[in-house]
C-alpha cells in the first residue's frame, strides 16, 4: 500500500523552498504544515500549540521558534494569535494563554 494511502504524507507549499528563508524557518513551517494535517477538519481551520509543545516539535529552543517564526508571520505564510483554552466539562477558561495557528500558504 502506498504511504499516502495510509494517511503518512504532508502537503506543502513547494514556494516555500524558493525563498530565502533559513532552514530553521522552512522546518518551523513545515512541521506547522504537518501539525495543520493533524489537528485541523471540517469545523475548524486552525489549531493551537504551546511555544513549549512547538519547541518539542520542531527540535528547536523557544528563541530559536519565536525568531524565525516571526518572519513566517511577517512574510505571511502563518498567522497566529493568543487565545485560552476551554476546558469541554467545566467550560471554563484556562488561566494561561496559548497560540493559535493557521497555514496561509
Amino acid at each position: 500500500m502506498p504511504k499516502y494511502k495510509s494517511g503518512n504524507f504532508v502537503q506543502i507549499n513547494r514556494d516555500i523552498f524558493k525563498t530565502d528563508f533559513h532552514h530553521n524557518s522552512i522546518l518551523i513551517y513545515v512541521v506547522l504544515s504537518e501539525l495543520e494535517h493533524r489537528f485541523t477538519g471540517e469545523k475548524e481551520d486552525f489549531f493551537f500549540r504551546s511555544l513549549t509543545d512547538l519547541s518539542k516539535d520542531c527540535r528547536m529552543n523557544r528563541t530559536t521558534i519565536t525568531k524565525y517564526r516571526k518572519i513566517l508571520i511577517d512574510d505571511k505564510w502563518i498567522k497566529t494569535w493568543q487565545m485560552h483554552w476551554i476546558d469541554n466539562e467545566t467550560k471554563k477558561k484556562s488561566e494561561k494563554k496559548i497560540t493559535a495557528y493557521r497555514v496561509l500558504r
